[in-house]
């Protein structure tokens, strides 16, 4: 982070407006969150918690990472292994910005190389309400922004000089399959969008979990990305297994195979991107 706690709590104050006629992400519901539940998160305007902690799965630049897991989501991803607390909310825990501020301090004395916000965009600004009282206490970790690619513009303006990672995926280069499998419209121009300003403020590390049956269509993701910047660094994703409710689509209702990996891959490097990762792993 490069503000200070001052600066901080002035970035908080003005992203709380944004609660009354919500922009945060790119489904631009316009909805007040300030008088409960609403627009396509149904989430009000408090801050739920769903865990927190040391964690060594991310790239091998992130770790040891400081995970913070935000309960409830901006999209409806169909097959999300998190759905408990990304969709249903199951065992959340409200929490205030001094009890965030008081678990992010616990990280960084636990040796955490950073704070990394898992599905935040949908609580933007609680989440720098949360930084504001921490910073004046001494935090001082790099921030990761773990999101899932359809954020707007509005909302990632907020983030300059506050994000040092945006950790995004970048889930489909077909619209059709974005609507179908999480709910987004018009997918692909916001992702174009959101990695645009990204880029434009901090280093970017762009996720891409391969789907089945090539359903995410690589072969137009990969050149979206490449056009933002193909020094961009792309993460291909293998781990995908049916979860929440994948086995009422029959294109996604199994695991990946090899092929379709190596599939991704080789549509990463036609495209001419440069920096390439599988599973966390140069290639």
């Amino acid at each position: 982070m490069r503000l200070s706690s001052r600066e901080l709590r002035g970035r908080a104050a003005e992203a709380r407006e944004h609660y009354a006629r919500c922009d945060l992400c790119a489904h631009l519901c316009g909805v007040d969150r300030t008088r409960g539940p609403a627009g396509v998160c149904q989430e009000g305007d408090g801050l739920w918690l769903a865990g927190a902690g040391i964690h060594h799965g991310e790239e091998p630049q992130l770790v040891p990472s400081g995970l913070v897991l935000i309960a409830g989501c901006n999209l409806a991803c169909q097959s999300c292994e998190t759905w408990e607390f990304s969709l249903e909310r199951q065992g959340a825990v409200p929490t205030t910005p001094e009890q965030l501020a008081a678990l992010l301090l616990d990280l960084q004395k636990r040796g955490a190389r950073n704070a990394n916000f898992v599905t935040p965009t949908h609580v933007l600004p609680a989440l720098l309400e949360g930084l504001a009282v921490a910073s004046e206490h001494g935090f001082a970790l790099p921030l990761v922004w773990n999101c899932g690619g359809y954020e707007s513009v509005e909302a990632l303006r907020l983030l300059e000089g506050v994000v040092d990672v945006y950790l995004p995926d970048a889930k489909y280069g077909d619209d059709a399959a974005a609507y179908e499998l999480s709910g987004c419209q018009r997918y692909t121009a916001a992702l174009d969008r959101s990695l645009r300003e990204m880029h434009r403020q901090a280093e970017v590390i762009v996720r891409h979990l391969v789907l089945p049956s090539g359903v995410a269509a690589p072969e137009k993701l990969m050149p979206l990305i490449a056009a933002v910047s193909p020094d961009l660094c792309v993460n291909v994703l293998s781990q995908f297994r049916p979860a929440y409710r994948s086995s009422r689509f029959p294109v996604i209702a199994r695991g990946v195979n090899a092929q379709e990996v190596q599939g991704a891959v080789a549509a990463a490097r036609a495209a001419g991107l440069r920096k390439l990762l599988v599973d966390g792993r140069p290639i």
